[in-house]
């Protein structure tokens, strides 16, 4: 479902990431803590779709915020900064994203987050402290110098109003003539967890991870290396495979795709090797269901009846559902002659 919402005020938090205070409106307040809204764009004529996580909590804080981190040459992170003034529509989805948490007071919590990807962790991180008096958090937060902290005020002043329950270590591949207190010089690496569970590993601690591809897989890996249950590891990343395109690993090759109970008829289509199956169907017209295009939301989701297919990324699917079959169609590249899917 898509909505046209008014922005209502801009923050600038650094020199790169600003947010979007947008008004309330019944179908997008009801968010919860880290999840994001699809953002439908008309640049140049041509429709651009991208998702941006809340960084506002529905608990705390009146009106909905969305946070947003130019990207050097991103098409739509530019757009809607050099673009947008208050007062001005944009056309989002309802609230979309499994990147959530429930109400559990008493827990030990390790948040770790690579740039931009603390907008859904301080969403979270917010909301804890506010409704779990007796949970520990310990925040991991990796950019590259003091100036590309986003909510770095913000931090340090939840730091000091929960100082026996909020832990924020910064890491900091660059030193730009500033020393932080809490700040390591440095990149994070598998030490620095070997460090908290030498603390905390009693706690049974539950783990949010979100930023780059490669800090979220080493991340993950040191954590399940060093005891933590996978399912008590949350991922989130800001980088899918979209309407994107492989390399050349296919010279001129397709695969005949076919879909069983498209709008309650089975439709056959012909699918490039070197792009993911959801783009081939818009290019052989047919639109089918999705929403993020990041490989988050599940909305693309369809079984895999037959065939091979490569699922480049997946952060909506559980293991119950992989087992089942099920794929998604927004990073699915396929490898066979035939692909026979099904909703």
């Amino acid at each position: 479902m898509q909505v046209q919402v008014k922005i209502e005020q801009i923050i600038q938090e650094t020199r790169e990431a600003f947010t979007l205070v947008l008004e309330r409106h019944p179908q997008i307040e009801k968010y919860q803590p880290g999840q994001f809204l699809n953002f439908f764009l008309d640049i140049k004529g041509e429709e651009v779709v991208r998702q941006y996580s809340f960084s506002t909590s529905p608990y705390l804080n009146e009106n909905p915020g969305i946070t947003i981190k130019r990207v050097p040459g991103g098409l739509a992170s530019n757009y809607l900064g050099d673009q947008l003034k208050p007062g001005d529509n944009i056309e989002v989805s309802t609230p979309n994203g499994r990147f959530t948490t429930s109400t559990k007071n008493g827990r030990q919590i390790l948040m770790v987050a690579g740039g931009s990807g603390i907008t859904p962790l301080y969403s979270i991180l917010k909301t804890i402290l506010a409704n779990e008096p007796d949970s520990i958090i310990s925040l991991f937060y990796a950019n590259r110098n003091a100036d590309s902290i986003i909510f770095r005020n913000q931090l340090d002043s939840l730091e000091r109003q929960h100082e026996s329950r909020l832990k924020v270590t910064h890491f900091l591949s660059e030193n730009n003539n500033e020393t932080l207190d809490n700040g390591i010089y440095r990149r994070l690496n598998p030490k620095d967890f070997q460090k908290y569970m030498d603390t905390y590993w009693k706690h049974n601690p539950e783990a949010f991870i979100c930023g780059p591809d490669s800090m979220m897989k080493m991340s993950q890996e040191a954590l399940i290396n060093l005891g933590v249950l996978d399912e008590r590891i949350k991922t989130e990343a800001f980088v899918g495979s979209g309407f994107g395109e492989n390399a050349a690993d296919y010279e001129e090759a397709f695969t005949e795709v076919i879909i069983e109970n498209f709008n309650g008829a089975p439709v056959t289509f012909s699918a490039n090797r070197n792009q993911s199956v959801l783009k081939s169907a818009f290019d052989a017209g047919f639109r089918l269901k999705h929403s993020c295009l990041e490989s988050m939301c599940g909305a693309c989701k369809v079984r895999l009846l037959s065939g091979k297919l490569d699922m480049k990324t997946n952060y909506a699917l559980p293991g119950d559902e992989l087992d089942q079959g099920y794929v998604l169609l927004c990073s699915g590249f396929p490898e066979s002659d035939v692909l026979k899917l099904s909703y």
